[in-house]
């Protein structure tokens, strides 16, 4: 396990952590920045074709997860597409938390409980939204209800910002 880690472009306060005995590493996540979602989902069908298996054009090789991109197709996706990697390594009792629409991978490496928690702030209602009928239009998805709950917050942020405006009325 360490040695794949020493593999892996690391930052200095993570190969600290690493070199400490008394924490135990358990996980490696690569996370991309939602906006380079298009880039990879161009980049994994080009890697398919190359690797001559066919590309259906409803399927979609980010959300099937049929894929684990290694350091070389990471290389490789900096280098063609400008796609950079942030390399994470969880230790044992570590929590991670990604930004909406973040891409990601993990490779776990000791036996885990994955609990998540989708949060959505009202500053983010568009990317979120954005997701959701992503998710929404994908035809292989099989749940595709809101679970963001997006209307909801849409809806409640409205209501605040009323409230907030019936307060000061007087005052503006």
């Amino acid at each position: 396990v360490l040695k794949k880690f020493e593999e892996e472009d690391l930052d200095d306060l993570l190969r600290k952590r690493l070199k400490d005995s008394s924490e135990l590493p358990g996980a490696l996540w690569h996370i991309y920045a939602g906006k380079d979602a298009d880039k990879i989902r161009e980049f994994l069908q080009k890697i398919a074709k190359e690797q001559g298996l066919e590309v259906l054009p409803e399927h979609d090789p980010i959300r099937d997860q049929s894929w684990y991109v290694n350091k070389k197709l990471r290389q490789r996706l900096l280098e063609e597409y400008g796609v950079k990697t942030c390399t994470v390594i969880q230790f044992l009792g570590d929590a991670i938390i990604l930004p909406a629409g973040a891409l990601h991978q993990v490779q776990n490496f000791h036996s885990c409980v994955q609990v998540t928690e989708d949060f959505v702030s009202p500053e983010h209602l568009v990317q979120s939204f954005h997701l959701t009928q992503e998710l929404r239009l994908s035809k292989e998805e099989i749940n595709y209800d809101d679970k963001l709950q997006v209307k909801n917050i849409l809806y409640h942020a409205v209501k605040e910002m009323v409230r907030a405006l019936k307060i000061h009325e007087g005052e503006m």
